[in-house]
């Protein structure tokens, strides 16, 4: 049933919808990172001013980093953008060639307003085999702009977050993700330096180059405190400042980041 008061909708929309988009998000996004995809950040976005709804109230998306992209369309901008009227889709934009406009391409998963988070992989997943063929190019309606807005805000609530949360993730959709994202690339560290895979490898490095992958590691260390692999980049960057240039033997002396690897798996272990 549409709310026709403007007081009506303000109640059902203030402080709601852009919170409920925004955990959606981020449980999709936890799917993803779950699935080892490199998710970069989330956006959501909900306003109840008719004067600045143009084709929909509220919206969210999920960036990838510009790799990922470049592995899928070339150079184009792609990422995974929910609209408040149509669900799902993966976009695309080409930027301006010569007297020509950027140019915008969409493929629908045409799943409904608000899919699960594992149909929403799936959809990712067909978009990485085929970009061009996945889902459909017919654009959905499942509603206008400023209905059914109770029922939305219900959706939401299917993707809050629960007990395994922190507080501060239960509080704030965007810390919520952070964190995901650092516990996820905190296991992808751990799952690699653990792996058993310990060939010595001949790489050639200018010194320019490892300085920046310390300081790189350091950013790591100072940004991911609660949850991300702040510990794993800090023994990381001190194994490979111990290491002599030349001594190949001394990758046999320090690797600190990997006996921590294979400790913390080990008490993972002991705890299942």
């Amino acid at each position: 049933m549409r709310e026709t008061t403007k007081d009506a909708r303000g109640k059902s929309f203030k402080g709601k919808p852009e919170t409920g988009v925004g955990h959606y998000m981020a449980a999709v996004a936890e799917r993803l990172l779950a699935d080892g995809l490199p998710v970069a950040s989330i956006y959501a976005y909900a306003t109840d001013d008719e004067s600045m709804i143009d084709d929909n109230d509220i919206e969210g998306s999920i960036h990838f980093t510009k790799a990922f992209q470049l592995s899928l369309n070339g150079p184009a901008e792609s990422f995974l953008h929910w609209v408040g009227t149509s669900g799902w889709c993966y976009r695309t934009i080409n930027g301006p060639t010569g007297a020509d406009s950027p140019s915008d391409h969409a493929r629908w998963l045409n799943a409904g307003l608000l899919p699960s988070p594992d149909r929403v992989a799936a959809f990712v997943s067909a978009v990485r085999v085929d970009p061009d063929a996945a889902g459909s190019g017919e654009r959905p309606h499942y509603r206008t702009p400023c209905d059914q807005l109770n029922e939305l805000a219900a959706g939401f609530g299917r993707f809050a977050p629960g007990a395994g949360h922190t507080p501060l993730a239960q509080a704030d959709y965007e810390h919520r993700f952070v964190e995901a994202q650092g516990a996820a690339y905190r296991d992808r560290a751990l799952r690699a330096l653990a792996s058993g895979d310990d060939r010595v490898l001949f790489l050639p490095i200018r010194h320019s180059e490892l300085r920046a992958l310390w300081d790189l590691l350091e950013y790591t260390e100072v940004i991911a405190p609660l949850t991300g692999p702040h510990d794993l980049a800090q023994s990381l960057a001190q194994d490979l400042t111990l290491r002599t240039p030349g001594d190949h033997r001394s990758v046999q002396r320090h690797f600190r980041a990997r006996l921590l690897a294979v400790e913390q798996g080990d008490h993972h272990d002991q705890h299942m």
